[in-house]
């Protein structure tokens, strides 16, 4: 069974597309993470992109059809981006270790988000008293 790797990254899912489409064309079978997420959370949190991905097993044919289509392709040398260094933050909570980056992230918002309205809430009652 082969992994799911990725292969590009880009800033906004529409630029994503035409080498989607590229791919697909050549038979490729591709995915893109991070879409949906990447599109609400642009403003306030950067997930890292949306990520194309594609199994383990096509990577050296979609390289060469990347490079062809005059894509930068990835380096073997490149470190860690930011995004994944707080994603090791989030894997030292417990409860949202199963989940892919882009759901803890929502997890983690919508936690805050509650907390907020919470304080919020109480902090009227208190001063309406």
């Amino acid at each position: 069974m082969d992994k799911i790797v990725e292969i590009a990254r880009f800033t906004y899912p529409a630029d994503a597309q035409p080498l989607m489409a590229l791919l697909r064309s050549e038979g490729i079978e591709c995915y893109l993470r991070n879409e949906l997420s990447s599109q609400i959370m642009a403003g306030y949190v950067d997930v890292g992109g949306a990520r194309v991905e594609i199994l383990e097993s096509d990577v050296p044919r979609a390289m060469k059809i990347m490079e062809e289509g005059g894509y930068d392709l990835p380096r073997e040398d490149q470190q860690a981006e930011p995004v994944e260094q707080v994603a090791g933050f989030a894997r030292h909570i417990p409860f949202l270790r199963k989940y892919p980056l882009e759901k803890q992230i929502m997890i983690l918002f919508v936690i805050v988000a509650v907390f907020l309205a919470l304080v919020i809430y109480f902090g009227s009652l208190i001063s309406s008293n």
